[in-house]
């Protein structure tokens, strides 16, 4: 896995089929996940920790308490390997691969996985995410805490701030193209050090000032 080149992306999954193989905490933390994404989760296993039995109880997920049978995945669109037997992962793997799912191996074989799960930081609508590249997912872990303690609370509350300027701005520049330029330069080192020191309406006015100046000479 660490050898091939890979394409970051965020995915949509709300209302996809997915489905998670594994009954155990590992597979537990990959449930959450896409329930939280807004998946349509199955979750295949003969045993299952209690949380997820809970999710099942509650309709928000499906469990399928069973061994894992290829036919239970025909028709997902993600499938999650994250068993503690290598044999029964290899076979989700290649199963899922038949049917076109995209795979990720939450469990060893890592290398028959068509995607890793990066770590994720999130505040309001701002998601942060480090990867690298299934390497050493600890230092990911290490990253993302120190993504949560300094930056995310920060950047997600100057977030919320912008997405309605955005829209001011979409009424009051001309063109794309003006607006594109716009906002390639606004975000400058004067506005952004307002940001870090938490002054966000003097931040605000400042993009404000700067989107009626470019409307009066565009």
């Amino acid at each position: 896995m660490s050898k091939r080149k890979m394409y970051p992306v965020n995915l949509i999954l709300e209302g996809r089929r997915c489905a998670v193989v594994g009954g155990g905490h590992v597979a537990l933390r990959r449930v959450r996940s896409l329930v939280e994404a807004g998946a349509s989760v199955k979750v295949i296993a003969p045993e299952a920790v209690d949380m997820i039995k809970d999710l099942n109880s509650s309709g928000m997920i499906k469990w399928i308490n069973r061994p894992f049978s290829a036919t239970e995945i025909v028709g997902e669109f993600l499938v999650i390997a994250a068993t503690d037997s290598e044999e029964v992962n290899r076979s989700v793997a290649w199963a899922a691969k038949a049917t076109g799912a995209l795979v990720n191996m939450a469990a060893p074989p890592l290398e028959l996985s068509d995607f890793t799960v990066p770590g994720r930081v999130e505040h309001g609508k701002l998601i942060m995410t480090v990867s690298t590249g299934g390497t050493c997912p600890e230092l990911s872990r290490f990253i993302s805490r120190d993504l949560a303690d300094n930056f995310a609370e920060v950047y997600g509350a100057w977030l919320d701030r912008l997405i309605p300027i955005r829209e001011y701005a979409k009424e009051h520049l001309s063109s794309s193209a003006v607006r594109e330029f716009f906002w390639r330069t606004v975000l400058d080192d004067a506005v952004m050090n307002l940001v870090r020191e938490k002054k966000f309406d003097k931040a605000e006015a400042m993009v404000k000032n700067a989107i009626n100046r470019f409307r009066a000479e565009s």
